[in-house]
Formats: C-alpha cells, structure tokens, sequence
C-alpha cells in the first residue's frame, strides 16, 4: 500500500520555495489544494487505454489494434490502416481508389505526417520544414481566414496535364525554420537550454498574407488512443471547466466550444492543439480535406480559395459531386483511427516511478494533466465502452504564456492558450521512433525542455519543478515516460 501524500498550495504569491521532506515528500507553507490528495496506485493505471490496451508493442511501431476488438473487427481496422498509410495520387488516374490528391496538399498520405502512428521527423535548423509541420493561417481577431491562402498553408501542387489547365497549380509557399538556442540555469546550479523556433515564408505562390494574418506552427500528434478520448462523455469533460478559477488553484479551464460539421451543434472541440474539432470522425475528414486534398462527405469541397484559379480548375476534372473518398472507405479509416491501440505503461511500479508519480500529484500537474476517466457504456464501439482509462490530459484550453503564443484566435482558443495534450505514451517515442520532439511545434527536444516552456497558468508549477533537486526532477520525468 503506498502511503497517501497530501498536498497544500502557496496562498502568498512570494511563498514559492519547495523543500524536501521524508520519503521525497513536498510541502507547501498554506492552504490544502483542491486536487492535492494523491491517489492510491491502481494496477488499473498498468493498462491506460483499459482492455482496449495494445495487448503487444513492437519495437518500430505504434500501429496496434484496440487488444479487445474482436478478430474479425481487426480486417477493418487493418484495411482502414491502407488507407492510413498508402500515398494518394492525382485524380484523374487508373487506381479509383487512391486518386484524388490535391490539388494543394501538404503531404500525399497520413502516414508521412503520423509516422508508425506517432510523430513525424522534424526538419533541422535552417531547413524548410517537414510535412511532420504544417501552419495554420490565423487572424489576429479571429475573424475569417486569409484571402489569399484560406486557413491553411499548403505547400505543395499536383502536377496534372489537362485541357482546363493553361498554367500548373502552384503551391502557396514554403516556411524555412530556425533555431535559436536560449541558455538557463536551475537553482540548484545544474544548466539547460531550450530550442527556439524561428519561421521564415518563402516562395508564396498569391501573394502577401493579410495583414492580420498569423502562422500557427502545428506538430503532428501521435494518434493512439483517439477513439477512447472520442468515447469520454462531454458531460464529464465540462464538469472540470472552471472560467473564473472558483477553486482557486490558479488554474481556469475552458474548453473550445466548435461546431459538429455534421450536427450544426456546438460542442466541445476535443481534437487539435486548439480543440478545433469536436469528433474524431471530423478531424479525420479535416485532416484529409486540409493535408492532403481528399473531398469527403464531412467535407466536400476543395480548399482552393478565390484567387488560385488554376486550383480551382484542376479542382474542376472531376466529375461534379464526385467525392475523392466515399463513405465506406472514409469510415474505415475512421474506424482505424478509433481503435488504434493506447500502449501497455512500463516500469511504472519501481520505486523510482512512484517516487515520480508523488511528485507529479504533489506539483499539482495532475491540474490540467486529469489522469482517469471511465469511457461512455453507450459508445458506438463496444470494445471502447466503459473502459478505464488514463490519458493524463483534461483537454481543455490553458493559458501557456507568451512565449508559446501564436497572436492568433481559433474560435474561443486566444493566442495564448492551448489544449493539454494526452501523457499516455509518450516515454515512447524514442524507443518506438528513434527521436524526442515535444509541444505543439515540436520545439522541445526532452520532456525535460517541455515542462520548462510551461507557462501562464502553469509557471508557478514549473518553478516549483525547477526547485526540485535533479534526483527528484528526474523521478518526474521517469514517471512520465512510463505512462
């Protein structure tokens, strides 16, 4: 049995000071916090997506069906998983069922930004960046998108041959990135350094952006786990928001509330570093509409704005009405997406881990990072109904500070704010993918660095994380990635 920790926060705003206590305990010199009790270790937590847990890993992959879809289930997820991984080609062309890309794309399949299911390779300093990044075309006040270039960048065109092309489609432009190195200390003496991203346009194919234009650089997220996020009630999800920080814990939640492309409804937007998208059927049909050109039922029109007139033509070929991914096979990929399986936590019952595991309750990370839900019982899916889950995200909207703001308003996202992203899994990455990149621009090359560009609501956290000796710092990262 462990012992149970009980946290109290700093009601004075200069009292910030953290000090060690017996078995690795933190005190704090005030009131006790709303979420400072630390729960006791369930081996339900060994299993974060519940049975839907991946019932093995391979060593280069997060692709994994749910471990308790049945068998015949399975040939769905894994003919919606070509449709995941195979390359889309122009239309028209011989293969019906891959044509279609275009004709402005950012990458010709999901898998080159989703690589295995988790996050592509980022460029390095100086070079034009991966289609792992893409850049969200903001306004300032939120009002519309670009003229010029709509809502998303899209650097690259189909090559296409055709009686309605006088000129080839061009792509809007291209963003070259660079990094600026930003040295610091801890208080304990020890030093680090964060890596700064810089971005650079570049050959823009129409234009000038509008002046109120903002870029919003966006990382490909690992995709495990999706359909369990898409299964946990609104209901349990809105209970945590918190406008006005009645708790006073120094945390306001609020969720992006979006509208349901197929329900006209407002609900909450649960997926994208904004929360753009309130389903995980929408995002995937965004994804496919706005990284790789593919018209869907969700969303059946091309991107191409007013001034690409050559986009619009080459748009054009195909025959009016024509969608370049029908239902079936649009809900296949759909279904892959859903029941793409969460991995089994590791080494997390080491004294080590739950020394980390104390400290990440006792920071009070657990504040925006919810661990636990239990899953709708009336989920469409049955093998993702009424599963206990651990994400380690709230997905709701906070404020990070200036130094991750983009300037830009995405429905009732500010610049500042940004959705939390799930823990599970991420200890992964390395190991899985052979490389770290983290945040929503992939600027931070540790879990280390991650946690210190924390800010806004979170910076009184991380300075608490800073006054951690390096042994306890590293118990937090350890904890983390074994989740």
């Amino acid at each position: 049995m462990y012992l149970l920790h009980r946290l109290v926060v700093v009601l004075l705003a200069c009292a910030t000071t953290l000090y060690s206590a017996p078995q690795n305990a933190l005190e704090f010199n005030s009131v006790q916090s709303p979420r400072a009790a630390i729960p006791v270790f369930s081996e339900l937590e060994l299993l974060p997506g519940g049975q839907a847990t991946a019932s093995r890993m391979v060593k280069r992959t997060f692709i994994h069906p749910a471990g308790n879809i049945p068998t015949i289930e399975q040939l769905d997820f894994w003919d919606g998983f070509s449709f995941f991984r195979d390359p889309w080609v122009a239309s028209p062309a011989i293969t019906s069922d891959r044509d279609g890309l275009g004709p402005l794309f950012n990458a010709r399949s999901c898998k080159a930004c989703h690589n295995d299911g988790g996050r592509g390779r980022l460029n390095r300093s100086g070079e034009l960046a991966s289609s792992a990044l893409l850049f969200r075309l903001l306004k300032s006040d939120g009002v519309g998108v670009d003229k010029h270039y709509g809502g998303q960048l899209q650097p690259n065109a189909i090559r296409l041959s055709h009686h309605k092309l006088t000129k080839p489609v061009i792509g809007e432009g291209k963003v070259r990135v660079e990094y600026q190195i930003l040295n610091g200390t801890y208080p304990d003496g020890s030093a680090y350094s964060l890596r700064k991203p810089i971005y650079h346009l570049e050959q823009l194919g129409y234009g000038k952006l509008e002046i109120n234009t903002v870029l919003s650089a966006r990382y490909a997220p690992a995709i495990y786990g999706m359909g369990l996020i898409d299964a946990i009630s609104e209901q349990d999800l809105l209970s945590q928001q918190d406008l006005e920080d009645l708790n006073g814990d120094g945390i306001k939640t609020q969720y992006n509330m979006v509208i349901n492309a197929q329900t006209g409804q407002r609900q909450i937007g649960r997926f994208g570093f904004k929360g753009l998208h309130a389903t995980l059927e929408q995002q995937v049909a965004g994804a496919f509409v706005n990284d790789i050109g593919i018209t869907n039922l969700i969303f059946p029109e091309e991107v191409c704005t007013d001034v690409q007139l050559m986009c619009r033509k080459a748009a054009s070929v195909d025959p009016q009405g024509t969608l370049d991914i029908p239902k079936k096979l649009h809900d296949l990929t759909v279904y892959m997406n859903k029941t793409l399986a969460v991995p089994k936590a590791r080494d997390l019952t080491s004294e080590r881990a739950q020394q980390g595991r104390t400290l990440f309750y006792q920071l009070r990370c657990n504040s925006c990072h919810t661990p636990t839900y239990k899953t709708r019982s009336d989920y469409p899916i049955a093998a993702l109904q009424g599963q206990q889950i651990y994400p380690y995200s709230d997905f709701a909207l906070h404020d990070m500070g200036a130094e991750l703001a983009d300037q830009g308003i995405e429905n009732l996202a500010s610049g500042n704010q940004w959705r939390t992203p799930p823990l599970w899994g991420v200890g992964l990455q390395k190991r899985v993918q052979g490389f770290e990149a983290y945040l929503h621009d992939g600027r931070a090359r540790t879990l280390e660095e991650a946690i210190l560009w924390h800010g806004g609501e979170a910076l009184q956290i991380k300075q608490h994380f800073m006054t951690l000796s390096a042994k306890q710092r590293s118990a937090v990262i350890y904890f983390l990635k074994q989740i």
